[in-house]
């Protein structure tokens, strides 16, 4: 399974600077490589997308077939604008 990071998703995790948060993130990953359908599917405009859970935060990927691309890591309140 191929793996992408948007610019916006490594800047995003950079931002936080928290190495623990990114830990988690790192361990969410190896979780959405090993099941792609483990997050939630989003809706209306975002359809396509899935949302997992870092507390507070969320990544938000899609994947096709053998591809993951991680579009977004930011607070719960922010992601979805």
């Amino acid at each position: 399974m191929k793996v992408i990071y948007t610019d916006e998703f490594k800047g995003d995790l950079k931002k936080i600077g928290d190495k623990k948060i990114q830990a988690r993130v790192k361990k969410i990953v190896q979780k959405i490589i090993d099941d792609p359908e483990v997050g939630k599917p989003l809706r209306y405009d975002l359809f396509t997308l899935r949302s997992i859970k870092v507390p507070p935060f969320r990544v938000i990927y899609e994947f096709k077939s053998d591809l993951i691309i991680l579009h977004k890591f930011e607070h719960r309140k922010k992601v979805y604008r």
